[in-house]
């Protein structure tokens, strides 16, 4: 059974690009091989051996294979096949998931269905990990996912990719389903997809089938190593015993653990390497019901739960949730960190200054009401090297941002937007450039995350987001967001009345004015005495409202040609000398580089040309700080500005996980439609 339109298919994906491939029979314990570079001439060869099993290799063959003695033929015992040496570079990663059934045996319907289930849990659970389509294939009796990569073939990538399938394992594998970890190996062979299964007597309950494509993504991306190498770490790895981790010379007594804790296991399960222990609640928030632990049979622990606000919990964090003295002082204190950055909290509601609040005219230190500044409400940025910084975004505080045109300032705003509101706090904008419609699909776009944009190539290439996307995205932002309306102008005055009433009114904590040019001052905007009114105006009202403000500043344009700096910035210098922050946005590239070494000094300039863009902290007020950059690397799909290369935020208006990592009852028999847009069976 031989679907040669299939087969065409299964070249075109995976032979169009690199055409040299091996074919390799498996029949009645005999090996057979032919090197080919034409899918004609593979097809009439693999018709030959119609009912055996049919595989071929998947990443790069070195072209000198080509030149054995089975080229364009297939022949009996050769006297070599492909091996590990023989590939040139890995292009395809593959998940293979076979459902659990007796050795020999095609796969009923109903473990094909469990092995269907598990397939669609981890392709999402990658997703949201920020992987790309993949191709997806029926195996005929199981599943295989394949996530196109350009990796080099050397030790290090092997033990990524057998890291990553094992963490897959311990993460999603039972004793219903398993995922193979042993397909690591970069000459692994698969089967042709459009052959048959042949490992058992077809009958009626147990058939013999034909592999076939579910879903062929209309572009087959590539997925960054650091994403694959993200998940790897998730494989738990053995802690040297230590006085720092409380470990002896023994294992770490996890049931004794558990047992003295009162945490509830509702499912143990088996996999290849350990355990997983499925919990009934995740310690850093009751409501996940999709936490477990992982033990594994060399002692190793770790911990996930799929929820994306507890992704940045492991083992090390959960132990020390339950036993505060576990590990060193930093590991207690990086964990409080992470606590109090992503762990559950509600915005803290301020009040308004009251008007007659001024008191005396001159005051004494006693008169003075005493402020812990470690309980200053801060705005998280979302980007976590200036959270650090500056501890995020202070209500009472105005922030001036500026940059050159393409630095990411209207990026900037649109992320600080979104983690605000991700955070719970309510934001309001005015863009005196943008249209209501352009300022609404950035803003789609950033939300709706890589895996769910779309590209067009026609005029020209571009990514945006689908309307039935843009549809949950406003649902969400219904309440927390608002957008000024520009038929009513820029007149500063009604700018300002506005301002004070969607505060007022809404509940509002962070303003966001883009740009100091575009407002009306009732003046020449280049007047030196309207600008710094203005900036007075705004530090008045962030204080009186409690609020937080960020004003975007041009610079001069001769600045074009210099490394933008605290001087460069066009209008009054009361603009940079009266705001509580500075932030310059610089696009790295060739003239960032030629500019900023007199400045930062070559081998930091060197360091920052890793990234995509660098944002300068030229002024924090209340930190003292100066000259600090933040290295960021940028994503074009979405426009977000990244932490990390592997990082992809799942923001709120699809934050509740539609995965299901543990058991088949927790997915839906039926997906939804719109989680189940990637998925066209």
């Amino acid at each position: 059974m031989i679907d040669d339109k299939t087969i065409r298919q299964w070249w075109e994906i995976f032979h169009t690009e690199l055409p040299l491939t091996e074919i390799r029979i498996l029949s009645g314990g005999k090996n057979y091989s032919g090197y080919f570079t034409d899918a004609e001439t593979a097809i009439a060869q693999m018709r030959q051996y119609d009912g055996c099993g049919i595989y071929a290799t998947l990443n790069e063959v070195k072209e000198a294979c080509y030149d054995r003695s089975q080229h364009d033929v297939i022949i009996a015992k050769p006297k070599s096949t492909t091996n590990d040496g023989d590939i040139e570079r890995r292009r395809w990663i593959l998940i293979d998931f076979d459902p659990e059934r007796p050795s020999d045996t095609n796969a009923t319907d109903a473990e094909k269905k469990e092995a269907e289930l598990r397939m669609r849990a981890v392709c999402r659970f990658l997703r949201d990990e920020g992987f790309n389509w993949p191709v997806i294939a029926d195996s005929a009796n199981g599943y295989h996912l394949y996530y196109k990569v350009d990796l080099p073939n050397d030790d290090e990538t092997t033990d990524i990719v057998r890291d990553f399938l094992r963490a897959l394992d311990a993460l999603f594998s039972d004793e219903k389903v398993k995922v193979d970890i042993s397909v690591f190996n970069a000459s692994r062979i698969v089967k042709v997809i459009g052959t048959s299964s042949n490992k058992g007597t077809g009958t009626k309950s147990r058939p013999q089938r034909v592999s076939s494509f579910i879903y062929v993504p209309p572009f087959v991306l590539e997925t960054g190593k650091a994403y694959v190498k993200k998940v790897a770490g998730m494989y738990p790895k053995p802690e040297a015993p230590s006085r720092m981790n409380g470990y002896s010379t023994e294992r770490f007594d996890l049931d004794g653990f558990i047992e003295k804790h009162g945490i509830k296991v509702i499912k143990r399960s088996r996999y290849k390497e350990g355990e997983k222990l499925v919990l009934a609640e995740c310690p850093f928030d009751p409501n996940h019901k999709d936490a477990a632990i992982l033990h594994l049979d060399n002692g190793a622990i770790g911990f996930k739960c799929f929820h994306n606000s507890c992704s940045h919990y492991g083992w090390k964090e959960f132990r020390i949730h339950y036993d505060p003295s576990a590990y060193s002082r930093t590991d207690r204190e990086e964990y409080r960190n992470k606590r109090s950055y992503y762990g559950m909290k509600k915005p803290v509601r301020t009040e308004p200054v009251a008007e007659d609040a001024r008191g005396k005219f001159w005051l004494s230190m006693s008169d003075i009401k005493w402020v812990d500044s470690s309980s200053i409400v801060h705005i998280p940025t979302g980007l976590i090297q200036l959270d650090g910084k500056i501890g995020g975004f202070a209500l009472g505080d105005v922030t001036v941002l500026s940059g050159l045109s393409g630095a990411g300032k209207t990026t900037l705003l649109n992320q600080f937007t979104l983690t605000a509101i991700q955070h719970g706090y309510k934001v309001a904008a005015w863009s005196g450039e943008l249209q209501g419609q352009r300022f609404q699909s950035w803003l789609d776009q950033m939300a709706a995350g890589k895996d769910l944009v779309k590209k067009k190539t026609t005029p020209y290439e571009f990514f945006y987001a689908p309307q039935n996307v843009c549809v949950e995205i406003h649902k969400w932002l219904e309440g927390k967001f608002w957008l000024f309306n520009n038929e009513y102008g820029s007149e500063w005055e009604l700018l300002q009345e506005k301002i004070r009433e969607i505060v007022k009114e809404n509940g509002v904590q962070l303003i966001l004015l883009d740009n100091l040019m575009a407002i009306d001052l009732d003046g020449p905007s280049s007047d030196n005495d309207l600008q710094t009114r203005l900036i007075k105006d705004l530090k008045e009202l962030a204080k009186r409202e409690n609020i937080h403000i960020i004003l975007v500043c041009h610079p001069r344009k001769e600045q074009s040609f210099q490394l933008l700096r605290k001087e460069s910035i066009a209008g009054t210098a009361n603009l940079t000398n009266l705001c509580d922050n500075l932030l310059i946005s610089h696009r790295v590239g060739r003239d960032f580089e030629k500019r900023a070494k007199d400045f930062f000094g070559e081998e930091d300039v060197q360091r920052m040309m890793q990234y995509d863009a660098v944002l300068e902290v030229a002024k924090n007020r209340s930190q003292g700080i100066v000259d600090e950059v933040i290295c960021l690397y940028y994503e074009k799909e979405t426009r977000r500005m990244k932490n990390d290369p592997a990082e992809n935020i799942i923001y709120g208006w699809r934050e509740t996980p539609t995965i299901a990592p543990i058991f088949k009852e927790d997915l839906p028999e039926d997906l939804p439609d719109f989680d189940n847009l990637w998925y066209n069976k």
